[in-house]
């Protein structure tokens, strides 16, 4: 194609990663003039609640995972690039904080040192749920941190909060996609008492790209709804807090799997067997190669 004035062509190529728990390679396509970045860390996993026959709570969400996007000239780039996708918290029945998300990271070198980092999704990890309290989002990657981030342009978004749970009767908390971020927590998970309980936090989401909401359970001890988005646009959401368990007896309802980088949720509060909190969305790395 004739290039006229270095202006890339509209030929691109695009690479995407997913969490193998390994490190990948990455190699520079011929012709290459620029490379866009896009990294997601893992979301983190909901909590479950302890049991209690009597009054109960339900498990919190696990906050989402930070996002870097970049644009760097190919010619400043070695031919072989390593990839690390960090890996959603597993969520379990266990009632324990929920594990944290991971980071993602683009490197020189198979390594997560910052002298060989180009760049990484966070400076921190997404944090489970512990107890009744959202866990946290992870914090804002600071680029500069890396010496090779220097080569090129980045932006750098941090995650969202996961959302606290309800105790007693009470619902579980939610929040709406897309407010402040491409991603969310995950819901709270319903709490219960013998007499009636409480439903779980929902995800809503209003909008022409994410138009329906995920739902927590509305039931005694329903499960949760799983998190949804897209690639193109990427955005997408935590998963529904499952709701609590009427009664004495028996288990409330899981919590919802987040989407890519989203947090999953907490558990409904159970009674006598314990409920699964939701899982946190696997990161995700693609890059674009304009040639």
């Amino acid at each position: 194609m004739l290039d006229i004035s270095n202006i890339p062509s509209s030929q691109q190529q695009t690479f995407t990663f997913y969490a193998t728990g390994n490190w990948q390679t990455w190699s520079k396509p011929r012709g290459a003039k620029f490379i866009e970045i896009f990294c997601v860390g893992g979301g983190a996993a909901g909590v479950a609640p302890t049991l209690s026959p009597g009054t109960g709570t339900g498990g919190a969400g696990g906050g989402s995972a930070g996002i870097v996007r970049g644009l760097i000239p190919a010619f400043l780039l070695p031919d072989t690039l390593y990839i690390l996708v960090g890996k959603g918290g597993i969520g379990s029945s266990t009632p324990a904080p929920g594990p944290n998300g991971g980071i993602s990271y683009i490197a020189l070198q198979p390594s997560t040192s910052e002298q060989t980092l180009i760049c990484k999704s966070s400076t921190t990890t997404a944090s489970g749920g512990i107890g009744t309290a959202g866990g946290s989002g992870a914090t804002i990657s600071i680029v500069s941190l890396s010496a090779f981030g220097n080569l090129g342009l980045f932006t750098a978004i941090a995650g969202v909060n996961g959302n606290n749970s309800g105790s007693g009767s009470e619902a579980g908390g939610g929040q709406a996609a897309l407010a402040t971020n491409l991603t969310t927590g995950g819901g709270g998970g319903g709490g219960k008492i013998p007499t009636a309980f409480g439903v779980g936090g929902s995800i809503t989401a209003a909008s022409a790209i994410l138009t329906s909401t995920v739902n927590g359970g509305t039931t005694t001890g329903q499960n949760g709804a799983s998190g949804y988005g897209t690639l193109k646009p990427f955005c997408g959401t935590g998963g529904g807090g499952g709701a609590g368990i009427q009664g004495s007896s028996g288990s409330g309802g899981n919590g919802g799997d987040g989407f890519y980088g989203c947090g999953g949720a907490g558990s409904g509060g159970s009674s006598t067997v314990s409920a699964k909190a939701g899982n946190g969305g696997d990161g995700i790395i693609i890059i674009t190669v304009i040639c």
